[in-house]
């Protein structure tokens, strides 16, 4: 039982370190404008069918991890987040930047 926990601990350990493990930036070449919506779509439909994980730049600013499942409809994604415990469906006028791992 204690080698399970301490597996646990581990995993959740690198899982809230996800965005470090997942995505090295070059501070040089970071933007602030956003990506073109038909630009948006194309990387969330490459990380759907290869079902790479993903980093969400939101237009209020805040960022999310996840892997994408699913689409509900031409505007709308299924993502399931870094350490699989939730599920939202994000839309595309919501976004401001992707990035495929």
């Amino acid at each position: 039982m204690k080698l399970a926990k301490s597996i646990q601990a581990k995993i959740n350990s690198y899982a809230k370190h996800a965005y470090h493990h997942f995505f090295d930036y070059n501070l040089d070449v970071l933007t602030t404008y956003a990506q073109a919506p038909a630009k948006i779509i194309r990387i969330l439909e490459h990380a759907l069918f290869h079902r790479e994980f993903v980093l969400i730049t939101y237009q209020n600013g805040t960022t999310e991890i996840g892997q994408l499942v699913g689409r509900t409809s031409s505007g709308r994604f299924i993502l399931r987040s870094h350490d699989h415990k939730m599920y939202h469906i994000i839309d595309l006028g919501d976004l401001f930047n992707i990035e495929v791992d």
